[in-house]
């Protein structure tokens, strides 16, 4: 099975004060390599959101093209961070790879040698969105995920175990859903992952599922059962927990 992991900065930043928590990284590289124990090929694209966010162009009174030349970068140094995690508990070859060039830190992102590292069991870490502005990583992780032949794009959440009918922080009986429809997804507005990114996963049959890393196994669990945070896809049923 080849998947890929979409890691939001946030859950590199969760439960820390500054940008970064140990912790939290530490549990992702755990779970990404537990799932790699298990026989998955895995491609991570990992945001920025923790250090920059595009969208707070206006709050900076800067143009949001530039605001998103800081996300890209955001995403870069995240990459570097998780590389180096990676290899101070694993033996297992890892690769980062840019949209953006930095040919003394990483490689360019180029689709049929991504393929080859997955194909040899590396784990490719994904930089850089796509190179251009005006898009979150949401968009190029299901891009990627088309072109490197994945099966599913894992979803991780700073502090979403899944989808919810409404925001949970602000309706307390918001229910959980099991599983849900990109239609339904897009016409509800629910928000957990941009409409672009969802607009295209539809296209391309590419299933979704969204879940935290509550536990070790969690991930596998939810790639063999489902039972495990929110799988989304283009015809499935619409159920709740």
């Amino acid at each position: 099975m080849r998947i890929l992991v979409k890691i939001s900065g946030e859950a590199l930043a969760s439960g820390a004060s500054g940008v970064f928590s140990d912790e939290a990284i530490t549990q992702v590289v755990d779970q990404l390599l537990f799932l790699h124990s298990n026989n998955i090929d895995l491609a991570v694209v990992v945001g920025g959101g923790n250090i920059f966010r595009g969208s707070s162009s206006s709050d900076w009174n800067i143009e949001r093209a530039e605001a998103d030349n800081v996300g890209m970068l955001g995403t870069i140094v995240n990459g570097i961070l998780l590389r180096a995690k990676f290899e101070a508990a694993s033996n297992v070859p890892i690769r980062l790879m840019s949209a953006v060039d930095i040919p003394q830190i990483g490689e360019k992102y180029v689709r049929r040698r991504a393929k080859r590292h997955l194909e040899k069991r590396r784990i490719v870490i994904l930089t850089g969105g796509i190179g251009e502005p005006y898009l979150t990583t949401d968009y190029p992780s299901v891009q990627r995920a088309v072109e490197l032949g994945c099966e599913t794009v894992l979803a991780v959440k700073n502090g979403i175990d899944a989808v919810y009918e409404s925001d949970p922080a602000e309706n307390p009986d918001a229910r959980k859903f099991s599983s849900l429809t990109f239609e339904h997804a897009i016409k509800e507005s629910l928000g957990f992952m941009d409409r672009a990114a969802l607009v295209l996963a539809e296209q391309h049959d590419m299933k979704i599922r969204v879940l935290g890393f509550e536990n070790q196994q969690a991930a596998l669990e939810a790639l063999k059962d489902g039972k495990i945070g929110t799988t989304v896809t283009r015809t499935g049923p619409i159920s709740y927990h």
